[in-house]
């Protein structure tokens, strides 16, 4: 059995983490319980996770003492640690910091002989615990590889011949499973340039032709493929949820407001855009900074108003300033 010692971040991050450890030992540092109480009273996602994880706690003292080690359901153990087994720690380790009596209680159940992983997310925390020789990992379970997420689209190469089809019955039917509204790129397996731009359609069982090939909402042109197909699924009347994920800077926000503004101002297919950010204060919560609504909100709102400037210079703005546009979508309710 491994001894897993959980530090304050990564409870924070997921109140699970004490049940995702399978039959292993968990330790919870009574340092970090005390973190966690200063944390409850915050109103925002910290504080609801340390709320959270303390009423999970609270829950399993049920099942007998936290001190002692709670069995779970998966065969481990969850255990409050209280004390640090008077470890002496190398010069520079204040004993006073709340990180370093969590890195003591680790280093003493290692020197009992458990085998012992402490799990951080703070850089700096795992860097300590390797001077300590202590083994030491990222909490990991909720990242993603975005390489390994279903991509939308891929590439099929097939014959000349049935990009040919393709064009003059405006559908094919290829025998590989295929998801609805996946896109799909037939390319000549031959090498040639001859090439087709599709999306599956789950009503026809079949490959159809995009509907919106030649599409400029707003004024906006794609400048890839992918922004092509983005554009393609955002004005798409027969899809109510589009999920855009891909790097940093690769036009999310500009296609999906851009592609808002077409289907609410110029095509009036909806009444209303509504924008919404999740709101994580570094800090203190938004309410405690000065100002008017929308001066608290200048800096969640900053990069949505860039695109918007953006959207408005390019083209729709009825000789008003790109602000002046901007705030008359406000004033009109329509954003």
């Amino acid at each position: 059995m491994k001894t897993f010692v959980l530090d304050t971040n990564v409870l924070l991050h997921d109140p699970d983490s004490i049940f995702s450890f399978q039959d292993n030992k968990v330790v919870i540092p009574m340092t970090v319980v005390e973190e966690l109480d200063s944390f409850k009273k915050s109103n925002d996602e910290r504080g609801r996770s340390a709320r959270l994880i303390s009423r999970k706690l609270d829950a399993l003292r049920s099942k007998g003492k936290l001190s002692d080690g709670v069995p779970t359901k998966s065969g481990g153990v969850i255990k409050i640690e209280m004390n640090r087994h008077e470890v002496e720690l190398p010069v520079g380790f204040v004993e006073q910091k709340s990180d370093n009596q969590i890195l003591s209680i680790a280093l003493g159940l290692k020197q009992k002989g458990e085998k012992v992983i402490f799990i951080t997310k703070d850089i700096n925390l795992r860097i300590k615990s390797e001077i300590l020789n202590i083994d030491t990992q990222d909490y990991e379970k909720s990242k993603v590889k975005i390489d390994e997420l279903y991509a939308g689209w891929r590439e099929i190469p097939v014959s000349a011949g049935k990009i040919d089809q393709f064009y003059k019955d405006e559908k094919l039917v290829l025998k590989q499973g295929f998801y609805p509204n996946e896109f799909i790129i037939l390319k000549d397996e031959a090498g040639s340039s001859k090439s087709a731009l599709t999306k599956y359609s789950g009503r026809k069982k079949a490959l159809t032709p995009i509907f919106h090939q030649n599409a400029m909402p707003w004024g906006l042109k794609p400048l890839n493929i992918e922004q092509k197909f983005g554009i393609e699924v955002l004005l798409c009347n027969d899809i109510n949820l589009v999920t855009l994920i891909v790097l940093p800077g690769a036009g999310k926000t500009l296609l999906a407001l851009a592609c808002g503004l077409q289907k609410t101002v110029e095509e009036r297919y909806f009444r209303k855009l509504y924008i919404a950010r999740p709101i994580i204060p570094m800090g203190r919560d938004i309410g405690f900074l000065p100002g008017t609504k929308e001066e608290k909100l200048g800096a969640w709102m900053g990069a949505i108003n860039d695109n918007f400037e953006f959207l408005m210079d390019k083209g729709h703005n009825n000789g008003l300033k790109a602000e002046e546009r901007i705030d008359y979508l406000f004033e009109s309710g329509v954003r």
